[in-house]
């Protein structure tokens, strides 16, 4: 067993222990808006839903030290961007777009995706993707000298018609998303399996109810 404390692992492994111990990543793949009017596309697997009332995703963005990076500077500018799903057969798309392009270069063109208009922002989101979350910025955090943590309120879903089941549920064997693992490599989706959940019943002395009648009696 190793045991390390962080203040003596160099910043570099650090990176490479997070991304090998935190693993699979969903990847968000984030449509953002310049002040320019240049549509920015870009994955980050430091993503994942936070909350569901309201609809909250974020993501980080690691960016240049004090230097930020289109995505970061964008959703200073309009604070606004769409969040997709990445299928398995948009996987060499989105690689593309991890490319260190300038400001001025829209990925969606260098990966030949199609933009369409957001319906609840004003930012485009990707025709081709199953699934497209149209976000409000609503937290816009700064982790240490060069980390975005970015918080967004879902105002509007794109839901490919292929992929929903009854009751709104999404079928993972249409969706195929892919995770992202350490190094440069990534994840399918398509090997799981289920669990049970526990069921507690509320005569149970262990169950949450016992407890509040335990904590109620307890009261003067």
């Amino acid at each position: 067993m190793a045991d390390l404390a962080t203040k003596d692992i160099p910043k570099t492994e650090i990176y490479k222990l997070i991304i090998g111990c935190i693993v699979p990543r969903p990847i968000g793949w984030v449509a953002t808006l310049g002040a320019d009017g240049v549509a920015n596309l870009a994955p980050f697997s430091f993503f994942n839903g936070v909350a569901n009332n309201p609809p909250t995703v974020a993501f980080s963005v690691i960016d240049r030290g004090s230097e930020l990076k289109d995505t970061s500077r964008n959703v200073g500018d309009v604070p606004e961007f769409v969040v997709h799903i990445v299928s398995e057969e948009l996987a060499e798309q989105m690689n593309q777009t991890c490319g260190d392009y300038g400001a001025h270069i829209s990925e969606f063109e260098q990966a030949g995706l199609t933009p369409l208009p957001g319906t609840a922002v004003r930012v485009p989101r990707i025709k081709e993707a199953k699934v497209a979350l149209e976000c409000r910025v609503s937290h816009n955090i700064r982790v240490g000298p060069s980390c975005s943590h970015i918080l967004g309120e879902v105002l509007f879903w794109h839901l490919d018609d292929g992929i929903l089941m009854e009751r709104g549920r999404v079928d993972p064997d249409k969706l195929r998303a892919v995770g992202r693992m350490g190094g440069l490599e990534y994840t399918r989706t398509r090997d799981r399996f289920a669990i049970d959940r526990p069921v507690i019943p509320d005569e149970d002395p262990r169950s949450v109810a016992a407890y509040r009648a335990m904590a109620l009696a307890a009261k003067p």
